[in-house]
């Protein structure tokens, strides 16, 4: 057990609702033969998550892609062909001491393609982690990216994940405004909110990974719900039987603490709070057969639910 996904530090992300909707609104944007389209979602919500889950399973795609991962820095400026060189640093590429934008552009132009070459597409779609940190300059960047890569039968596409709740510094809130047309029609036309589980129906879907859709280890048949509670699963007990219960008691708190509806539940502190279930009361007790109110209680506490629920401020979109 000592090395189960769920007792690792950095676990690997399940499918839940609002990551299908968000590969939903990426391949109509695509489709749509769009560049980019914006993600907006508030802190701890689980936008990394469902960047890690799309890039790892890539076959949602509309169709074959190369699909990869920036992570957009907090600089308080950017010296010309730096923006480059973000991507460059992704693919590993060292450069030399002297070299120029120019360079810089064309190195990793024929990164790109080569990486799309090597997944027999001409497709890649890039997930632009922290997004409201670009400068006007870095969208220019793109567009002249994303010139080359279509004059060379390639298509780039951007998802561009912001951060809602961020700092309000002027490069973060620099494209609230009027942007060129030439970047606005490229990248910046489609927009999608990124939000947590909406109800108990959403909860139990996620929760259904854990009992059907995992397993650990590889071809042992053993769902990560059944290692940590085998008696009660061969049973029948499932953590779907929990979904209405453990959503439920969350509403409740918010409600006691006069927090306003509609709401919907972050990823992280829900992840969290079912991890702490399995791997600590369930894993613990004997002749285990449910959960009940008070683990329930302890389970969320422990995730700092009801703390980030008071921290986080509620987005008019919420609902």
């Amino acid at each position: 057990m000592n090395n189960h996904p769920l007792v690792r530090s950095i676990r690997a992300p399940l499918a839940t609702p609002p990551i299908e909707t968000l590969a939903t609104h990426i391949i109509s944007a695509i489709e749509g033969e769009y560049r980019g389209i914006v993600i907006h979602g508030m802190a701890r919500f689980g936008k990394s998550w469902a960047i890690r889950y799309l890039i790892e399973l890539a076959m949602w795609a509309p169709h074959s892609a190369y699909l990869t991962k920036v992570g957009i820095p907090k600089n308080h400026k950017r010296v010309d062909g730096a923006f480059f060189s973000l991507f460059l640093e992704n693919f590993d590429l060292k450069l030399p001491e002297r070299c120029s934008a120019l360079d810089r552009l064309h190195r990793l132009r024929n990164r790109i393609i080569e990486r799309c070459n090597e997944h027999g597409t001409n497709l890649c779609i890039i997930f632009m982690d922290e997004a409201q940190r670009l400068f006007p300059d870095d969208y220019e960047h793109l567009c002249t990216l994303d010139n080359e890569m279509t004059d060379r039968g390639y298509m780039l596409f951007v998802v561009f994940v912001h951060q809602s709740d961020f700092t309000s510094a002027v490069n973060e809130r620099i494209y609230e405004g009027n942007p060129p047309p030439h970047v606005w029609k490229r990248f910046l036309m489609r927009h999608h909110v990124f939000k947590g589980l909406a109800d108990s129906k959403a909860v139990e879907y996620v929760l259904n990974r854990y009992d059907e859709c995992t397993e650990y280890p590889p071809g042992s048949g053993i769902s990560y719900t059944k290692a940590f509670a085998e008696e009660a699963f061969s049973s029948g007990w499932r953590l779907t039987h929990h979904a209405e219960q453990l959503y439920a008691h969350a509403e409740r708190l918010r409600r006691e603490n006069k927090l306003p509806s509609p709401w919907t539940w972050p990823m992280k502190s829900f992840e969290l709070c079912v991890n702490y279930l399995l791997t600590n009361i369930a894993k613990a007790r004997k002749a285990f057969t449910g959960f009940s109110e008070d683990d329930i209680a302890k389970a969320l506490f422990v995730s700092g639910f009801l703390e980030m629920e008071l921290n986080r401020h509620t987005w008019s979109n919420e609902d």
